[in-house]
């Protein structure tokens, strides 16, 4: 049967026993996209297992954790192909950090075991996750709300024509206009939104962030204004430099390639991180892979985790070592929640990764798992333990 053919090659490569040829056949299985759910299934009842059982042992996990990661760089210890990687991320819903391909953190920095799950009555309703919710500024002082926007022509500015698509994605479409109107797209919390400008460069506007940009790029420069999040795929152009300006006085410049930048205004620092091309960060440059982080006026580079920084692009939430109030906050963005707390758990320290479709009393249930408790009562939700 599929299923038992899949259930030991899993196991094999779990325990870094599989032959060149049994990969192949674990890579030709994960590809067919009819296996995602038996696959996800197996690996969180194969976890839990390790997890509650005499046999679980933190130190294997680990060495698992590793494989999995060497596996997502395309290194040579267990070549499975990328999409390895997403689904593992979506079956460690099941446990957060714990095991399998990720790890939690405790207040003195050790391995916790997991608690049962006890609701006692606290949850008094559940919250969805966020969508693509965002509201549209026109230069003439009209509102558009993108949410409920019929798709196709929403305005004319110029020579701008301003659609929204199909997929709900808004598409700026320049024909050599020499006027240039100033827009602003908000997106609230628990919204995001994703548009093309006028030059074809693509924009991901995170939960609670602000963009502000001319309808057409008509001076030596294509500057646009950020508060928040947002990831850029700029279109390239030698002769007219990209600049992302942000509240907190950080400059972006680039001719094209693909960054992030976080510059929420309740955030101490405002991070640029480069995945592809080369970006200057206040005339500072950056090489793929690392991030710029600017507080204070003073900028500090250092080597990035790429896929960490634009995990709220595909899908996901992702911490390393990340503080309960750090965890808590993007929860607050996302679900549109008002975060309160009866309780010191300052020292509390989580790293890894959870879907951010789930709704928010999934996500609660996990994270307590590792000796935390919350109250959830409308939108406000209460950290008691």
């Amino acid at each position: 049967m599929q299923e038992d053919k899949l259930r030991h090659l899993l196991g094999l490569h779990l325990h870094g026993r599989m032959s060149a040829a049994e990969t192949e056949e674990l890579n030709a299985l994960l590809q067919d996209e009819s296996n995602e759910a038996l696959f996800i299934s197996l690996l969180t009842d194969m976890m839990a297992t390790s997890a509650g059982g005499e046999d679980y042992d933190p130190v294997r996990w680990e060495a698992v954790r590793q494989r999995i990661l060497d596996a997502d760089a395309g290194t040579p210890v267990v070549p499975l192909r990328r999409t390895w990687w997403k689904w593992a991320a979506a079956a460690v819903v099941a446990g957060l950090l714990a095991v399998g391909g990720l790890k939690y953190f405790g207040r003195e920095q050790e391995k916790l075991p997991p608690a049962a799950v006890s609701m006692d009555g606290r949850y008094r309703n559940d919250v969805p996750p966020g969508g693509n919710h965002a509201t549209l500024l026109l230069a003439n002082g009209q509102e558009i709300v993108l949410d409920t926007a019929a798709e196709g022509k929403l305005a004319q500015q110029g020579g701008t024509r301003i659609s929204k698509l199909q997929n709900g994605q808004l598409a700026y479409n320049d024909e050599h206009s020499t006027f240039a109107a100033r827009n602003v797209l908000t997106t609230p919390r628990g919204g995001q939104y994703r548009l093309t400008l006028s030059d074809g460069t693509n924009v991901w506007l995170n939960a609670a962030s602000v963009l502000r940009y001319p309808t057409a790029f008509v001076g030596p420069e294509r500057v646009v204004e950020l508060t928040g999040e947002a990831y850029f795929e700029v279109a390239k152009d030698a002769s007219k430099p990209f600049v992302v300006k942000t509240d907190g006085g950080t400059d972006v410049k680039v001719t094209g390639t693909h960054f992030n930048v976080s510059a929420y205004e309740e955030q101490p620092a405002q991070v640029v991180t480069l995945l592809e091309g080369a970006v200057t960060v206040n005339q500072r440059q950056l090489e793929p892979g690392q991030q710029a982080v600017s507080q204070n006026g003073t900028i500090r580079i250092s080597p990035a985790d790429t896929e960490q920084a634009v995990a709220w692009k595909n899908g996901f939430f992702s911490f390393s070592d990340a503080d309960i109030k750090t965890v808590m906050q993007e929860l607050e963005r996302w679900y549109d929640v008002k975060i309160k707390y009866e309780a010191n758990v300052s020292g509390l320290r989580f790293g890894g990764g959870m879907q951010r479709s789930l709704p928010l009393t999934s996500v609660l249930k996990i994270l307590e798992r590792y000796q935390v408790k919350f109250k959830v009562e409308g939108r406000v939700i209460t950290v008691i333990q």
